[in-house]
């Protein structure tokens, strides 16, 4: 569906630039690797949750409904009391150092994170994916069914610096000069659907869990639609949680639970319930 507004952040969810993430990569990977500098760690020992799983949500995740009902039911598949803890702005998520404090104190899994390759420090592990979605190309003309109906003279709007907006401009990057769209680099999903409300541009790449939650809390987006991104490849992503890497007990549970959620109907279930623009991965 929220490294979920800094760049730690930006992996999960909520429809932050991949970009952040490669420029923290690139400047922090030498000093991330070790664990986070926490004062008097040793207070808080191991987390002894007992007969409870405590898992974490973002509220500011497009994905909160969803992964409050999946984190449930991996509770409910490990047999154990599920706990939610949904923490927001200023609370976790903004740096490595919040992060490691919030699975000390609060988090035995954390959901929601993009599961891009290389993209977090040894001392975070990742689940198995429980869902698959992608960017989506979105616009209010009725009459085009891909972005290859859409004239030249139209410009696409992308939010700026994520996967989808880098393969996009990979991709006008190879076409002939006069042969291109313009694109437009908007600051957010929200802008870049606004704009399209606005006629200033044709279409919008964003987040697709990001669009669908925009088009539930705001009337206005109701009559935009998704189109093929056609001739532009898909931006495909997996979705899953973390939690630290020395629970290696905990997370191979986790995976069987989500393994078993998925085989079971469970996931497909949650997802079409909600009517949300993902799949399981099998």
């Amino acid at each position: 569906m929220p490294l979920p507004l800094t760049v730690l952040s930006r992996l999960s969810t909520a429809a932050i630039s991949i970009a952040a993430a490669v420029w923290w990569i690139s400047i922090s990977i030498a000093f991330a690797q070790d664990t986070p500098y926490v004062p008097e760690e040793w207070k808080y020992g191991r987390r002894q949750a007992g007969a409870t799983l405590q898992y974490c949500l973002d509220t500011r995740d497009p994905d909160l409904p969803i992964a409050r009902k999946i984190g449930q039911a991996i509770a409910q598949a490990l047999l154990l009391e599920p706990n939610p803890r949904e923490l927001g702005q200023n609370s976790v998520g903004e740096d490595l150092d919040n992060l490691y404090r919030a699975f000390l104190e609060t988090c035995d899994v954390y959901l929601g994170f993009k599961l891009i390759p290389d993209a977090y420090p040894q001392w975070l592990a990742v689940t198995r994916p429980y869902y698959r979605t992608s960017y989506a190309l979105v616009t209010a003309n009725t009459q085009w069914n891909s972005l290859a109906d859409m004239p030249r003279t139209q410009a696409i709007g992308a939010t700026i610096g994520t996967s989808a907006d880098i393969r996009l401009i990979q991709y006008l990057q190879s076409l002939p000069p006069g042969n291109q769209w313009s694109r437009f680099p908007m600051g957010s999903d929200d802008l870049a659907l606004r704009a399209l409300l606005r006629d200033s541009i044709g279409v919008a790449l964003v987040w697709g869990p990001s669009f669908w939650a925009l088009r539930q809390s705001d009337p206005a987006f109701a009559k935009l639609r998704t189109i093929s991104s056609r001739p532009v490849p898909d931006s495909v992503v997996d979705v899953g949680a973390t939690l630290l890497a020395r629970e290696t007990f905990l997370r191979s549970n986790i995976d069987q639970a989500i393994a078993s959620l998925t085989a079971d109907g469970t996931i497909q279930s949650i997802l079409e319930s909600e009517k949300f623009p993902a799949a399981p991965v099998k």
